[in-house]
């Protein structure tokens, strides 16, 4: 049936990106897809976040988070990449890095794009031949959204906001998502483009006002950094040092 929407934060959705160092199989064992899935849970019961999907690859993962600040996105993921990276090199005996980077981004604030990025996401092992439909592989939160698998870590009453109906399912399944363009993994440079676009259009500014006004520099290349881009990354586009990226993010502007 349909229902009223209640109070939800809709600019507090984050599609996050996790890839493994030279894109690694970080999660090619089953074994390590359900200890990431079960590290994801036990760090959202301790911090603020609502996981909305996922989908677990063998070198790379996706997550739709919900929040109310971004710190607390910056906050799970460093628990649960740090966890799973402990858990990862322990297991392998091995040393080092784990992680490309520690995450990429997608700060959405559009419902429809968000109910695109959820099918997307879900979509991931078909398109890379891994099974033949959503509903048959493990690792995703497919056959939680379509009631089929009862226990639960998707945050069922957000979805249903966000599909502004209890019968959510039947919404869902309709969906289209080739009918727009979603944030990949391996795109690593268009990804920091689009997540300086959206971050200037929210805040209706240009570039050239971050490169004139420190607070506003502060202000945008903390963001830019808690989405898991380097401070290479913003000393390129602003057309400085890193040593100066450095300055304004540690300035009292």
């Amino acid at each position: 049936m349909p229902r009223k929407a209640r109070n939800i934060n809709k600019n507090g959705f984050f599609h996050i990106m996790v890839q493994g160092i030279n894109k690694e199989y970080i999660f090619n064992q089953n074994h390590q897809k359900n200890e990431y899935i079960k590290l994801m849970q036990k760090y959202n019961e301790e911090k603020k976040v609502k996981i909305i999907s996922y989908c677990i690859m063998d070198n790379h993962s996706h997550i739709i988070l919900h929040c109310n600040n971004i710190s607390e996105i910056s906050q799970y993921m460093k628990r649960l990449n740090g966890g799973y990276g402990i858990y990862y090199n322990k297991t392998n005996k091995r040393v080092g890095f784990v992680y490309r980077n520690r995450y990429q981004s997608q700060f959405i604030t559009d419902i429809n794009y968000l109910k695109k990025c959820i099918s997307y996401i879900h979509m991931n092992p078909v398109k890379a031949n891994m099974v033949k439909d959503e509903s048959k592989y493990k690792y995703s939160s497919y056959n939680q959204f379509t009631n089929k698998e009862k226990n639960k870590i998707i945050d069922v009453e957000t979805i249903k906001n966000i599909f502004q109906t209890d019968n959510y399912v039947e919404e869902f399944l309709k969906i289209n998502y080739e009918e727009i363009e979603i944030m990949d993994i391996d795109r690593e440079e268009e990804n920091f483009k689009i997540a300086v676009n959206e971050y200037m259009n929210n805040k209706n500014i240009k570039l050239e006002d971050i490169r004139k006004d420190r607070k506003i520099a502060k202000e945008f290349c903390s963001y830019i950094k808690l989405k898991g881009y380097k401070q290479k990354q913003l000393a390129e586009l602003l057309n400085v040092s890193e040593g100066t990226v450095s300055k304004i993010l540690n300035s009292k502007q």
